[in-house]
């Protein structure tokens, strides 16, 4: 702590005068007994007995100048004494409260000014205050309001300004230029007494982490804020689009039993009812895509597949929907180089539908989609470039929109979208997508006039590429009856509907199976059963007692000639690449989403017959 007065010098000044006095009267007291002794001596008429009485006169005088000279001399040592003592009380008492300063000063954040309000000057400053602003404390004894350091200057500048009546605080940003960064600085001012006279006390406090952490607690409020009301219109919508599909089923359920003799119609209601049935599992994917992609669980694959094959199969997925709207749907493929190409073919359909079926929902019919893959720009290395573009004439997206349309729940509200359905999570799923692959998307739209869509992506070309390789053999179609029928399963799975459903599927088909609730159940029956009563066992992956990646490594595991070798197919509402390849990793044979399409089912089960 740097003070700006010191007592000690006061003591010495005072002793200093004391020792003066004590001269002064010494030498006038001398003064004086020397003219007296004088006259004395040279008065020759004065007689024997004036001589003797003046002699008497002159010694009692000099008796007491000597009593003077020394009493003010005992006088002068008891008060250099009494000062040299308090001086040296006060210096202990000095150093003692310097230390508890240094001590405060040492081990707090705050930096303490002490102002003398008569005076208007700093009569103290905490050494700690170069801790916080880079200077030193006796910088602050005196204003430099030509300094380049900021923070410096306006501490300063509060600390010098004058005695505040009351209690006052100040908080502000500034730049520090010995530390070259921004800071949030707090001051307060507390008028006190201190022995009798008024004083202002001042603490600086370097606020910017806490000023930071507040800011950061503002930010994650504002988004938490705004994710709720994202979440808000989220669920509303969801409740809209969800009830629509579920209206229908319900709906034409209903129909199908008072239209039972009339087929026509009970067919026409079965097919909208698997129309909304498809819709709502759309919804559902949609939830738990992007659910797993904010989970930071999304896994890509790096497996080689064919570019031309995988726009092959989304326009035919495409052109059906494109068709029924009266739209005219092109697709172009121009400049790539190679076909064969290594990545995540089912997520790169993914983005393809996704952009696609955003472009068909919001172009009215008779409009036009364009579907263009380019080939042609620089490629990274060896890497692929391939550009996606997707346009459209439909109703376009207003600037606002624009700016938030990969935003997870965000929906452009309008008369015109209000009627279209949808999640809100399309194309925020397709923008993590992207970014998950190393690409980029951007969009331009305008009210209207429709939109462009353009996707840029690099694949690595896949190894020993020939124009020569055999094509895969394209699955054909399956006959259910001819791939299920005559076969005898064993079905794990614990809710009685699913499988009573896939009892019926089996049956109608020409196939007899046996139920296990579970899957410790269905270890049971398999070990129990002799070998070759089974040709394949389906297999939930979600039940009680022991679940199916458990039950199938059980099975596995079995001592039996057929437990490593008889078919075992997955069939659960896990829907994504990640669960198929833990479903492989378990030992099973291969991979069925619910709800059962009994042509993907009748597929898989021919591919593992053979």
């Amino acid at each position: 702590m740097r003070q700006r007065f010191d007592s000690r010098y006061i003591f010495a000044a005072v002793a200093a005068v004391v020792v003066v006095l004590a001269v002064v009267i010494a030498a006038t007291s001398l003064y004086y007994f020397s003219t007296i002794h004088g006259l004395v001596v040279q008065a020759d008429s004065i007689t024997p007995n004036d001589q003797a009485e003046g002699a008497a006169i002159v010694g009692v005088t000099a008796r007491m100048v000597i009593i003077v000279v020394g009493a003010t001399l005992l006088a002068v040592t008891a008060i250099g004494a009494l000062l040299i003592y308090r001086n040296r009380r006060e210096l202990r008492g000095e150093r003692h409260v310097q230390s508890i300063y240094q001590a405060i000063g040492e081990n707090i954040d705050t930096a303490i000014f002490i102002v003398d309000c008569e005076d208007q000057v700093v009569e103290a400053v905490f050494e700690n205050v170069q801790d916080i602003l880079g200077v030193p404390a006796s910088k602050f004894f005196a204003v430099d309001r030509l300094s380049s350091n900021e923070a410096y200057a306006k501490v300063a500048a509060i600390v010098h300004s004058g005695a505040p009546a009351e209690r006052r605080t100040w908080e502000f940003q500034c730049f520090n230029a010995v530390f070259g960064r921004d800071m949030w600085l707090r001051i307060t001012s507390c008028p006190v007494t201190l022995g009798g006279d008024a004083k202002v006390i001042y603490s600086l406090t370097d606020m910017t982490d806490e000023h930071d952490i507040r800011q950061r607690l503002m930010d994650s409020v504002a988004a938490a804020e705004d994710a709720n009301r994202a979440k808000s219109n989220f669920l509303a919508s969801m409740s809209h689009d969800i009830r629509t599909p579920m209206n229908a089923i319900l709906g034409f359920s209903e129909l199908i039993d008072r239209e039972a003799g009339h087929e026509e119609a009970v067919r026409e209601y079965n097919r909208k009812i698997a129309l909304s049935g498809r819709h709502l599992l759309g919804l559902i994917n949609d939830v738990l895509d992007m659910s797993k992609i904010e989970s930071g669980k999304t896994e890509l694959t790096a497996e080689p597949f064919s570019l031309a094959e995988t726009v092959a199969a989304v326009e035919a997925m495409m052109r059906p929907q494109t068709d029924a709207k009266g739209q005219t749907f092109t697709v172009e493929v121009t400049g790539i180089s190679h076909d064969r190409l290594v990545g995540d073919e089912g997520r790169l359909r993914q983005i393809l539908m996704n952009v696609l079926s955003n472009a068909m929902k919001y172009t009215g019919t008779g409009g036009k989609i364009l579907l263009r893959i380019d080939g042609s720009l620089a490629r990274h290395g060896t890497l692929q470039h391939v550009r996606i573009l997707v346009r459209d004439n439909g109703i376009g997206m207003s600037d606002d929109y624009l700016a938030t349309i990969f935003d997870s729940f965000s929906r452009e509200e309008s008369t015109l979208t209000n009627k279209i359905q949808g999640t809100g999570l399309g194309m925020a799923i397709t923008k993590n997508l992207v970014d998950l692959m190393g690409g980029a998307i951007t969009v331009r739209s305008k009210l209207d006039a429709g939109s462009v869509f353009i996707i840029d992506l690099d694949f690595p070309p896949a190894e020993a590429e020939s124009e020569e390789r055999e094509e895969p053999a394209s699955a054909p179609a399956t006959d259910a009856d001819e791939a299920l029928g005559g076969k005898h399963f064993l079905v794990a799975e614990d809710n009685d509907l699913n499988a009573e459903i896939i009892g019926a599927i089996l049956t109608i088909h020409g196939a007899t199976c046996e139920v296990a609730e579970n899957g410790q159940v269905a270890v049971d029956k398999f070990s129990q059963s002799e070998p070759g009563a089974y040709d394949m066992i389906f297999m939930d992956v979600q039940m009680p007692v022991m679940n199916g990646h458990e039950a199938a490594r059980a099975i596995r595991a079995l001592d039996r000639p057929d437990a490593r070798e008889i078919p075992i197919i997955a069939m659960t509402a896990n829907a994504f690449a990640e669960d198929e390849r833990e479903a492989l990793a378990a030992g099973m044979s291969a991979h069925v989403a619910k709800p059962i399409d009994v042509a993907v089912l009748a597929c898989t089960v021919a591919s593992l017959a053979r």
